[in-house]
């Protein structure tokens, strides 16, 4: 570029930003080789010369203006007024080729010029530019759309962030809309990549049936109970840390034993009924009742007999009837069980350590439960059952909402589940809408959790190679930092997050509330996809947990109008403000207006 088409020249240099003196801001547009070059102010990028193939790029971020004197050694002088630029460095061209950071600073005096269209090419046009997709195009630019490789995007976590209403839906539509039109652009198979999307409100439903399967997951899938882990359980009944929590490890052991073993729920039964009558110390009337309610539905002649010298009045034995009592509880344990009754706690101490953890009825998780408060309070912990109501309640919930659903013996619903997990189209669209919020993170977790596991199988025996990208639909109902209150497992998304790279794992979280999604998930996102956001706590997270933004592209971010974004990270040759292209993606998700609603 021509030196007289100079915008001005190098006042100050400091590390992270330089300033330029402008002499004339009406001179700063210009015509190069038939181009015309204006400048836009902030974000327009700048290219100081170094040598004729070493150049710095720099990218406008405030602009002010100042008095200067005319004559510095005149008191007297009349003022003049000089405009200032700041700029932030961005990287530098080198025989060619655009490098992203500077390894060395111009000097004081340099010439700045607007960067020509040839090196705009070079910072925005990866080198396989075939595959690749465009989200919008440059908001100082409307001319020039970036173009984005695939390879680069999608082999990192991605964050999408913005407020409600920014435009974050469209940006999440339109990305996937042009990954399956690259795929098709290329003659690459779709159907070989495996995005597995969780829409929470319905909004992902436009792309082809021809490389999409559809699942409302309420109503078309069930998932075998027995395939459950321990994390799964914690985010289905959320128990509380303290008691509820090894209640609950208990309550699923018990239940697999019971499942699998014969009159083990009977002979249980009576034990906790002589362990209650010999030594818990309690009101002997209550002791009675519920020995009796322990003791009522079991089939046997010997006990009925010796229950009816129980007496109901004072809740005692007369005579030898105690030791009837006894005796003949002591024989069905034997009986039942072939244990004696002196060797029945270290041996159920043991019958619970061989238990496993899975279940294959839902009902029978409340006999599981029951068992365990019965073994609680015969060792005189009375209090169990209320210290665990709420627990219940939300088991109780949990069977009345779920049986016939996600957990439905229904061998249709189970087959869908089972073609729905060979992920045989390129995107899997998961329809969450009619599922409450708390069991969004049971459900995610469950399907991160077996796809996980399923990878890192395959990688160890060098079978099929796949590649998976989990979409989070307002990822901070789900992926969210732990309760203080009650346990909810997110660690196969840390897992994912900090591992999943290496085994073909990755996550795209869309949210509008950054700051409530899990430090360490936003931490591991390489890539951000960045609209308007204006809670301070929102914006304090970004500003923990993206290296990639500076001061004033924080402050940018709460002023970027619905269908802008700002792009940075590994993905982004450059930090760069984009306007999402996205009209024919946005109209899913648009308000009702009262003017239209309340004329009808």
């Amino acid at each position: 570029m021509k030196m007289q088409n100079s915008i001005g020249v190098v006042n100050k240099v400091f590390a992270n930003r330089i300033v330029i003196e402008v002499p004339d801001t009406t001179k700063i547009n210009n015509n190069f080789l038939g181009d015309i070059y204006i400048c836009d102010g902030i974000n327009t990028i700048v290219t100081i010369h170094k040598s004729k193939e070493y150049k710095f790029i720099y990218q406008l971020s405030s602009l002010y203006e100042m008095e200067k004197p005319f004559d510095n050694n005149d008191e007297i002088s009349k003022f003049s007024g000089k405009a200032f630029f700041e700029a932030v460095p961005l990287g530098e061209i080198y025989e060619g080729k655009f490098e992203f950071g500077l390894s060395m600073f111009p000097m004081i005096g340099s010439d700045v010029f607007l960067t020509i269209n040839h090196d705009i090419n070079l910072i925005f046009q990866p080198e396989n530019s075939d595959f690749c997709i465009s989200l919008g195009y440059l908001a100082t630019q409307n001319s020039f759309s970036p173009r984005i490789s695939i390879d680069k995007f999608l082999t990192h976590h991605t964050s999408i962030l913005g407020n409600t209403g920014s435009g974050k839906s469209t940006t999440v539509r339109k990305l996937l809309n042009e990954v399956n039109y690259a795929a098709t652009q290329v003659g690459v198979n779709i159907n070989n990549a495996n995005f597995v999307v969780f829409d929470v409100h319905g909004e992902y439903g436009n792309i082809s049936n021809s490389v999409s399967n559809k699942v409302d997951v309420i109503e078309e899938l069930s998932i075998p109970l027995d395939t459950l882990t321990v994390d799964d359980w914690v985010n289905l009944v959320q128990p509380s840390s303290a008691v509820q929590y090894p209640i609950l490890l208990n309550g699923l052991r018990w239940t697999n034993l019971i499942e699998n073993t014969a009159d083990l729920h009977s002979w249980i039964k009576v034990y906790c009924a002589l362990e209650l009558y010999d030594n818990i110390q309690t009101e002997p009337v209550s002791k009675r009742t519920k020995i009796m309610g322990l003791l009522r539905d079991i089939n046997n002649t010997n006990i009925s007999t010796v229950l009816a010298h129980y007496n109901p009045q004072y809740a005692n034995f007369q005579g030898s009837h105690e030791n009837a009592f006894k005796e003949t509880l002591k024989e069905y344990i034997k009986e039942k069980s072939s244990f004696e009754y002196e060797d029945c706690k270290e041996q159920i101490s043991l019958l619970l350590e061989s238990a496993e953890y899975s279940i294959t009825k839902l009902k029978n998780l409340e006999i599981g439960m029951d068992m365990t408060f019965l073994v609680e309070e015969s060792k005189g912990n009375s209090q169990v059952r209320s210290y665990c109501s709420t627990l219940m309640t939300r088991i109780s919930n949990l069977i009345a909402t779920y049986s016939k659903s996600i957990f439905d013996d229904d061998s249709t619903k189970i087959s869908n589940f089972c073609n729905m997990i060979d992920f045989n189209k390129g995107f899997t669209i998961l329809n969450f809408s009619s599922m409450d919020d708390s069991d969004l993170l049971f459900f995610s977790g469950y399907l991160l959790r077996f796809v996980f596991k399923k990878q890192k199988e395959k990688r160890t025996a060098d079978g099929e190679k796949k590649l998976f990208h989990f979409i989070f639909d307002e990822a901070h109902k789900y992926i969210s930092e732990k309760d203080e209150e009650n346990i909810k497992s997110t660690k196969i998304f840390e897992q994912i997050a900090k591992e999943g790279r290496k085994f073909g794992v990755f996550m795209i979280l869309a949210s509008q509330r950054p700051g409530e999604i899990s430090k360490t998930v936003l931490s591991q996102c390489n890539n951000f996809i960045l609209h308007r956001i204006r809670n301070n706590v929102d914006l304090d997270q970004m500003r923990k947990s993206i290296p990639y933004l500076n001061d004033s592209q924080l402050t940018r971010i709460s002023f970027l109008r619905t269908g802008s974004a700002l792009l940075v990270g590994e993905a982004f040759s450059i930090p760069m403000e984009i306007i999402i292209d996205g009209k024919e993606y946005g109209e899913v998700t648009k308000s009702y207006l009262p003017s239209e609603i309340w004329s009808q």
